[in-house]
C-alpha cells in the first residue's frame, strides 16, 4: 500500500523524525483557517499517489494569501497532473486532488536524499544516501553514481555503528530510519529532501512510504485511507470485485482486482500465469483495462460475478480470457460462469473476446462457447493450451484495433 504524504509523516514520526508543521486540508475553506496557523512562506502540495509532483505544479511555494487560495482553487477536486487529463480528453486518466498538504516553509544549511527498500537479489535491507536531496534519485544515479551511496543493513541486528562514523546522516537518525522502515512492515520509506538546519537537526521535507500489504493483519492500529490502482480511492469495481471471496472459499475469484487505464478486459487465470498475461498484452502493443485473476477452483457463480464486474467498464474494445493449463480447476465450470457474466452485460457486448485455457472440461466448455456465440452473436476465438499465451495476447491486441478501426468508421 502506497501512502500519501501526510501518512507517511505519521510512519516516520513514530519512529521520532519530526517533520516541519503541516496542516491536510480538503476544501478551500479549510485552507483559509489553516492560514491562522501557519506563518508564510508556505508551502502548499498536492496529496497524490503518483510522482512528479514539482514538475507537474503540483508542489508550491506561497507567499500570501491569495496565492494560497489560488493553488487550492487549481488542484482540490481536479485531476493531476492536469495536462494528463486535458491530453487524454476523458475524465478517470488522472488522479483526483482530495487533499492538500500545507506545510511550514523550513530554513536549512544543507538537504540529502536518504531511503531504506530491499535488494530483492541479495535479499538484504538497504540505506541509500546522496547529498544531492531534492533530485531524482534515478538521475543521479544516471549521471553521477558516485554520488549514491548504498550501506546494507543486517535485518536483525539493524544498522552498524560504524557504517556510519564519517557519514553526514548521523547513526542516531538512520537507527530512527530503520525503526520507522522494519516496525511498520516498509516496503520503501523515503525522504527526499532530508533538510540539516544550522541547529544540526534533521528535517523530513517530504515523505514516500510503501507498506507490505503482507503486514498490515500485523498492523490493527494502522487507520490509513484505502488505496485504489491509479487513483487515491478505490474504484467501485476494485471494491466489489475483493467481497467476491469474502464467506466463499471455494477458490478464489476477485481478490486481487485492478483497475487500469486501458481498454482491454483481463480475466486471467493462476498467479504466475496472470502476470504473463499482462505482461503479454503490453508486449503486443495493447492495454489492459484491469488485473485481475481466478484461481484454485471457483464457483460458476464467483466467476460470473468477477466477469460481470471486469466488463462493467464503458469503452472497453476487447476482452482476453487465458491462463495455464489448469490441473484440478473445471473449465467448464469458470467458463460458464463467465458465459453466464458475458450475457448479462448491458448493452451487449459486440467487441472481441479471445479465449485460452486448457485443463479438466475444456472440450465440453469449449462446445458451450462455440454455441452460445453462435446463438448470441458473441465474436468468440478459442485456442487450446497449443497455442502460447503471448500468442493469443497478439490475437487480442490485433482484433482489438480493428474493432476500434471499425467503430471509428461508423462515427
Amino acid at each position: 500500500m502506497k501512502l500519501f504524504e501526510f501518512e507517511g509523516h505519521k510512519v516516520l514520526a513514530s519512529a521520532g523524525i519530526e517533520s516541519p508543521a503541516f496542516i491536510v486540508c480538503e476544501t478551500a475553506a479549510q485552507v483559509k483557517a489553516a492560514r491562522t496557523k501557519l506563518k508564510f512562506p508556505v508551502v502548499a502540495k498536492v496529496q497524490v499517489l503518483s510522482g512528479g509532483r514539482g514538475k507537474a505544479g503540483g508542489v508550491q511555494v506561497c507567499s500570501r494569501e491569495a496565492g494560497l487560495l489560488e493553488f487550492a482553487k487549481e488542484f482540490l477536486g481536479k485531476e493531476f497532473p492536469p495536462r494528463l487529463a486535458r491530453s487524454s480528453g476523458e475524465a478517470g486518466h488522472g488522479e483526483k486532488v482530495k487533499y492538500i498538504l500545507l506545510a511550514q516553509k523550513a530554513s536549512f544549511e544543507a538537504e540529502y536524499y536518504v531511503s531504506i527498500t530491499y535488494d530483492t537479489a541479495l535479499r538484504k535491507p538497504f540505506l541509500m544516501f546522496s547529498e544531492k536531496g531534492g533530485m531524482e534519485i534515478e538521475e543521479v544515479a544516471r549521471q553521477n553514481p558516485e554520488e549514491v551511496i548504498k550501506i546494507y543493513i543486517d535485518p536483525v541486528a539493524g544498522p552498524a555503528k560504524g557504517d556510519f562514523k564519517k557519514f553526514p546522516v548521523s547513526f542516531e537518525f538512520a537507527t530512527k530510519l530503520w525503526e520507522a522502515f522494519s516496525k511498520n512492515d516498509c516496503r520503501l520509506l523515503e525522504i527526499n529532501p532530508l533538510a540539516k538546519t544550522e541547529g544540526g537537526k534533521f528535517l523530513a521535507l517530504d515523505a514516500k512510504v510503501i507498506l507490505d500489504d503482507n503486514g498490515l493483519g500485523r498492523h490493527e492500529d494502522f487507520d490509513f485511507i484505502p488505496k485504489g490502482a491509479i487513483t487515491a480511492a478505490p474504484s467501485e469495481r476494485e471494491l466489489a470485485a475483493k467481497k467476491i471471496d469474502e464467506g466463499d472459499y471455494r477458490g478464489s475469484a476477485g481478490s486481487a482486482f485492478l483497475d487500469l487505464a486501458g481498454d482491454i478486459a483481463i480475466l486471467a487465470s493462476g498467479g504466475g500465469a496472470s502476470l504473463l498475461v499482462m505482461d503479454s498484452v503490453a508486449a503486443a502493443g495493447g492495454k489492459p483495462a484491469n488485473y485481475t485473476e481466478y484461481s484454485g477452483n471457483p464457483s460458476r457463480e464467483k466467476v460470473e460475478k468477477l466477469t460481470r464486474i471486469a466488463l462493467s467498464r464503458p469503452r472497453l474494445s476487447g476482452c482476453l480470457v487465458a491462463g495455464a493449463v489448469a490441473n484440478f480447476t473445471d473449465i467448464y465450470e469458470t467458463l460458464a460462469g463467465f458465459a453466464d457474466g458475458l450475457k448479462s452485460v448491458k448493452p451487449k457486448v459486440s467487441y472481441p473476446i479471445v479465449v485460452r485455457r486448457g485443463g479438466p472440461r475444456q472440450e465440453e466448455a469449449y462446445k458451450m462457447l462455440k454455441t452460445l456465440a453462435k446463438r448470441e452473436g458473441f465474436d468468440i476465438h478459442l485456442f487450446g493450451p497449443q497455442t502460447p499465451i503471448s500468442a493469443a495476447a497478439r490475437e487480442m491486441v490485433e482484433l482489438s484495433e480493428k474493432y476500434k478501426s471499425k467503430s471509428k468508421s461508423k462515427v
